[in-house]
């Protein structure tokens, strides 16, 4: 009928008082009953400050927290945070639960794992986690540099030249690093970007014929 997410080890110095005969089974003792409380959450603000919870623990709660269905700012305001860092650690939940438990193992480190968030996809991650294993070179702007091998930065004179709008309206994705500074990102659909710079060049050289002929502006708006 009620479920305990607080006040376990309360309740272990109660048993221990029981069979010391030092308290009756049937005393009374005081508790906060809730309703349509979210177990997690409440367990994380319990234990989070006197024990120090494993940073993983916290990303999870936040990602149940989310899953329920509470806003960013929600979370950062329960848990006296800004939303930026809840926008963090969701992303760090979002990481492959094989390196979760590589993490949870020290067997690698936040500042790894923050760089393996950079992308979404699992098998990729999990692919560049045994790379940097076996080669050793595992420093976090590695790994980010493997993970954005195949992409394109936001910076390129071609992404400059089309408007990186005009690329995401196409339905190009973009990875961002939520912990470093990405100069706006990469753009992981090469083919797209090369497609819409040659559109583009072909259509601004038509407008500048006919600006030529007469015409007073011009606007290049790719599909």
């Amino acid at each position: 009928m009620f479920e305990v997410p607080a006040g376990g080890r309360r309740y272990r110095a109660l048993e221990f008082l029981v069979k010391q005969k030092r308290m009756a089974k049937t005393q009374p003792v005081p508790c906060v009953v809730r309703e349509g409380g979210i177990a997690e959450d409440d367990s994380l603000a319990e234990n989070d400050e006197p024990v120090g919870l494993h940073p993983l623990d916290q990303f999870r709660a936040f990602q149940t927290l989310s899953d329920a269905g509470l806003s960013d700012e929600d979370i950062a305001a329960r848990h006296f945070v800004t939303p930026t860092i809840v926008k963090q650690r969701l992303r760090l939940a979002s990481v492959s639960p094989k390196l979760h438990d590589v993490y949870a193992e020290d067997g690698m480190t936040l500042e790894q794992l923050m760089a393996f968030s950079v992308t979404a996809d699992h098998a990729r991650q999990e692919q560049v986690w045994e790379n940097v294993n076996r080669s050793g070179y595992d420093e976090p702007y590695q790994i980010r540099r493997m993970l954005t091998e195949a992409t394109v930065r936001a910076s390129d004179r071609g992404v400059r030249f089309i408007g990186l709008g005009a690329y995401e309206q196409a339905g190009g994705g973009v990875l961002r690093d939520l912990f470093e500074h990405d100069d706006g990102g990469w753009l992981q659909d090469v083919a797209l970007l090369d497609r819409l710079v040659i559109v583009t060049e072909k259509l601004t050289a038509e407008a500048e014929t006919i600006m030529d002929l007469g015409g007073r502006w011009f606007s290049i708006r790719p599909n």
